[in-house]
């Protein structure tokens, strides 16, 4: 009976959940995305720098993207085609009609994608040879050089006078003096003309995406001159000039031919630059010009066969016509897909149509429902949508690919073709289709964006970087690393990544790490160089500079950031930003995971060095709703932690920090305490030379609590001198660091940045000048005296302190901030804290909480290992491994209280080994310190413990220690635990069905009996 209940109940509500998942409407206003913010469309954006020298230029690559033809051999076949343009022949008068009338292919395809820079001069044939070169068409960042596949123009004369000059035709391109435009210029782009192909060819859409603008490598003198000089001077073509009218629609300069169809064989045949029949050009037969002129023939230019055999007609020839190129703005393009259904799928010969965005036009009223395997759009009516058009984009995709595309003329879009489990940005528009008539490229409205996984809206992870510290400055983050390749451990935690250098960024990280320091530093991915070697992740062998991460004042990764930092600009666009900080923790909300460089603008006037952090990993197997992990080990043996960091400020004159407490999380007893004290070199010629050297004073005397051990007879103190070296410890006179009891004494540090001026006083010495930065590193011991911090009030949160002082000579008055020590030197103190924790808990019935519970032994575990304590009578210590009578089991005193003392500020994990007679254990439970720091991360103000794991352990109202409940043995008790509960249950039923059954037994036995008498 009781199962069966249980069955109809789970029945009841699965069918509730599926009914409620059956239409869920999802209002795209809510997740609408910027305008702008369309995603990669997915042509364009997966266009790759094939050879890594910061341009993609498909023509002379070959795209390995298109599927190959029969003749792979020439980069212009295989390239993918795009329906750009009108296409009819119809009678001029109509609007529609393209140039003259003309029938148009269409077609054109990709030359090159921006950013790409004009070279000044460019050789078809012989370099710097004067009538093979020019200047190059120069491509702008986010944008595309198209080139017809045809002629779209009848024939014409490439100049526009002629007869007013003694009938001489000549080869300038333009003058701006004399208002004067050649006829190639006229019918490529002229305003005032009804024939224009830039004004005639191409939608209002497409038209709105050109860029209208000067061009590079044409003549422009006076018409009457051309651009003739002397054959025999040599770089004739240096007459060059750019345009001064503008061009949406242009031809192509000679030196085009190589910068981007690679051809270098002269006048040679190239099968890149010839017309699609081979042996005849559209409505002209003949050939196309070029905008280039001869510049040692006056009235000769450019031109190229129909057999792509380049030649240099004069100007008055009427063999040739337009073979048109424009710059195509990429920035509202929102799809580029197969020509007829709007697909992502293509095959050999198949060309693109383009989807762009119209600003102006939006979906009113528009709705996503998703029902299962289907998404349906609807709005309001529009009469100019002829359906709608989406893409679904895989979030974890890096390659600038559209997973999927499509067209519904009624809403509907099967979704049957999404993996489950994945994640897909789905983009959703009206649309108004383009045609052959009104030019092929669709129009859009602004399209809306919501997030989907398994066919239902998904609310992504926000990523961000929690900062402790101050700064009144903004603070802002560029991305700077890309996470691949994530493997999580058997519990959910971060095993491994793989860091990526983000596309665009390859020069500028290169760049920087060698400035830093690096040598032969990766090409292809730089990040993935300088996090192998600098961003503190302990390698085997052990990296180049393990401690740059922690260290504010030095180390490459420093060095690396503040390069960064210099000019952020190419770095591209902020990546996240905080007004500014007031001690935090605050996170600073980041656009993904990645690594980040975070540079404070107030770091000229004492602010935040920049800093490099990671953020943490989404985790999607974590539950429904996924989690954020870190490295199993972050944190042990220094290893940074993802997704956090406290600002570095900059330092005067003297300061102290501990440098290998990234976490913030403190240390365990018997742990070493890494120290830098850092110092300025001061300015020796205010001491008016006063003081000779040998009377200069510069010492370091830094004094530690009971609870720290210096090193033996001062033994691993290195001292970096950055001016000299940031990486290698420079050598001190014999003598000079010394250790007498608590107090370690480094007095020779002047021969490293002063000497004698030759007369009576002391000077910088010029390879080391005032301001620059000294460090002197060394370690400490975190002993068993150690005072320990917890969230007790009063004396409970003492720090482990570690003062240093710098005692310096002057004249006249002691400086502003300094002690007088009254014989000629002055001093000025610094501080640094070291911290370790305990965990105080209490053992109670959990029936009655004023029954306390002794006896109850623990296994402590942390990251999976179990800890070693040393001590007794509820009261341990954290021990070295097996050490003296240590002991992996802990047990509460006779009052039922634990106290587990000198651990660092992570989670423990609590496993009950033995329970008191008469109560069930309690389930394994964590317990985590968390302590809370003050503005600028010096000194801890608070300590709270959080539970996790089972009810039965929760924080006291007070704070002050972790209750631990154990259930007596009852049935009332038996849901709260498994093994025993249900052995109970089975005793206690055995025991009713003894019961119930003997009497049946003595029965039968009775009746067998009497049937054998």
């Amino acid at each position: 009976m009781h199962r069966g209940a249980l069955a109809v109940s789970a029945f009841v509500l699965s069918t509730f959940m599926l009914l409620t998942g059956v239409l869920v409407a999802l209002p795209v206003e809510h997740a609408e995305a910027d305008s702008l913010d369309l995603g990669p469309d997915g042509y364009f954006s997966a266009l790759e720098d094939t050879d890594g020298d910061g341009q993609i230029l498909p023509i002379v690559d070959n795209e390995t993207g298109t599927p190959p033809l029969a003749d792979d051999a020439t980069g212009w076949v295989n390239t993918r085609r795009i329906l750009f343009g009108k296409q009819k022949s119809t009678v001029a008068a109509d609007p529609n009609s393209t140039y003259q009338s003309y029938k148009v292919s269409g077609g054109y395809k990709t030359l090159a994608k921006g950013p790409v820079g004009s070279e000044n001069a460019s050789s078809y044939g012989v370099q710097n040879h004067s009538e093979y070169t020019s200047a190059t068409t120069s491509v702008g960042s986010n944008e595309a050089l198209l080139w017809a596949d045809d002629v779209v123009t009848s024939i014409f004369r490439f100049d526009s006078v002629g007869s007013s000059y003694s009938g001489t035709y000549r080869n300038s391109f333009e003058y701006a003096v004399s208002q004067y435009q050649s006829n190639l210029a006229k019918v490529a782009d002229d305003k005032d003309s009804t024939n224009d192909v830039a004004g005639k060819n191409y939608s209002d859409i497409e038209k709105s995406s050109l860029r209208a603008d000067i061009v590079e490598g044409v003549c422009v003198g006076p018409q009457a001159n051309g651009c003739a000089l002397a054959s025999h001077i040599p770089n004739t073509y240096q007459i060059q000039s750019d345009s001064d009218y503008r061009y949406g629609a242009f031809p192509l300069s000679v030196g085009d031919m190589r910068k981007y169809l690679n051809h270098t064989q002269g006048p040679q045949k190239n099968a890149n630059l010839m017309c699609p029949e081979g042996n005849y050009c559209l409505n002209t037969t003949t050939g196309y010009w070029l905008r280039s002129a001869v510049w040692t023939r006056e009235r000769q230019a450019f031109g190229v066969y129909y057999n792509g055999e380049l030649t240099y007609p004069n100007t008055d020839s009427t063999s040739f016509g337009l073979r048109p190129a424009v710059r195509l703005q990429l920035d509202r393009l929102v799809l580029s897909a197969h020509s007829v259904n709007q697909s992502q799928v293509l095959d050999d010969g198949d060309s693109l149509r383009l989807t762009f965005v119209d600003e102006g036009w939006t979906l009113e009223d528009s709705r996503l429902d998703v029902v299962p395997g289907e998404l349906m759009v609807s709005a309001d009516e529009d009469a100019s949508i002829d359906g709608y058009g989406w893409k679904a984009v895989d979030r974890a995709a890096t390659d600038g690919s559209v997973f999927a595309s499509g067209f519904s003329e009624d809403g509907t879009i099967d979704t049957s073709v999404f993996p489950a489990d994945k994640v897909f940005d789905f983009y959703v528009w009206g649309q108004e289709n383009g045609s052959a008539e009104t030019g092929w490229s669709n129009r859009a409205t602004t399209a809306s964006r919501v997030t989907i996984k398994d066919g239902k809206e998904y609310a992504p992870p926000s990523y961000g970087i929690e900062l402790t510290g101050r700064s009144d400055g903004a603070l802002t983050a560029y991305r700077i690393g890309d996470y691949a390749e994530t493997v999580f451990t058997q519990t959910g935690a971060l095993k491994s990544l793989r860091l990526d250098t983000p596309e665009g960024l390859g020069t500028v990280l290169k760049t920087a790490a060698e400035t830093a320091g690096g040598s032969d530093v990766d090409v292809v991915n730089p990040i993935g160089w300088v996090a192998s070697r600098w961003l503190g992740y302990p390698t085997d062998p052990l990296s180049d500079d393990v401690t740059s991460t922690f260290s504010p004042y030095a180390g490459q990764l420093q060095l690396f950031a503040q390069e960064l930092a210099k000019d952020t600009g190419g770095l591209g666009a902020a990546a996240g930003s905080l007004a500014r900080l007031d001690g935090g923790p605050e996170t600073l909300k980041v656009s993904g995971p990645g690594l980040y460089l975070i540079v404070d603008s107030t770091q000229g006037s004492g602010g935040s060095l920049p800093i490099i952090v990671g953020t943490k990993v989404f985790n999607e197997a974590l539950g429904d709703d996924g989690g954020f992990v870190d490295f199993v080990d972050a944190g042990v043996k220094g290893k940074p932690r993802l997704g956090q960091a406290a600002l570095k400020t900059t330092v005067s004159d003297v300061a102290k920090r501990i440098v290998n407490d990234a976490g913030l999380d403190g240390f365990d007893v018997g742990s070493q305490v890494e120290y830098e004290i850092a110092l300025r070199v001061p300015d020796l010629t205010l001491l008016d030379g006063s003081v000779s050297f040998d009377e200069y004073v510069f010492d370091v005397f830094d004094v530690v609590v009971s609870g720290l051990t210096l090193p033996v007879y001062g033994s691993g103190v290195e001292v970096f001198v950055d001016a000299l070296s940031s990486t290698e410890p420079q050598s001190l006179p014999s003598s000079s660091v010394a250790v007498s009891g608590d107090t370690l004494t480094v007095d020779g540090l002047k021969s490293l940045f002063a000497e004698s001026d030759g007369v009576s006083g002391v000077r910088n010495q010029d390879s080391v000048p005032a301001g620059s930065l000294m460090r002197v590193r060394y370690t400490a011991v975190l002993n068993a005296s150690a005072v320990v911090s917890a969230p007790v009030e009063g004396e409970s949160l003492k720090p482990n302190a570690n003062t240093v002082t710098l005692n310096r000579s002057y004249t006249g008055s002691v400086t502003a901030g300094w002690a007088d020590n009254s014989d000629g030197t002055e001093s000025k103190s610094a501080k640094a804290n070291a911290y370790t924790f305990k965990v105080d808990v209490v053992k109670l019935d959990k029936d009655d909480l004023s029954t306390r519970l002794g006896g109850v032994g623990f296994e402590v575990s942390r990251d999976g290992q179990t800890l070693w304590f040393e001590g007794s009578a509820g009261v341990y210590r954290l021990a070295a491994s097996g050490e003296g009578g240590a002991t992996q089991t802990v047990t509460t005193h006779t009052d039922g209280t634990l106290s587990l003392q000198g651990v660092e500020a992570r989670e423990l994990s609590f496993k009950e080994t033995n329970a008191p007679s008469g109560y069930f254990k309690v389930s394994d439970f964590g317990v985590d310190i968390r302590p809370e720091w003050n503005e600028d991360a010096t000194q801890v103000t608070k300590v709270t413990y959080a539970t996790s794991g089972t009810n039965l352990a929760y924080v006291s109202k007070d704070g002050e220690q972790v209750v631990v409940l154990d259930p007596a043995w009852s049935l009332a008790n038996l849901p709260y635990t498994v093994g025993v509960g249900i052995l109970v249950l089975l005793i206690v039923g055995g025991l009713m069905l003894v019961f119930a059954v003997r009497p049946y037994v003595l029965s039968k036995r009775a009746e067998r009996d009497a049937n054998l008498v």
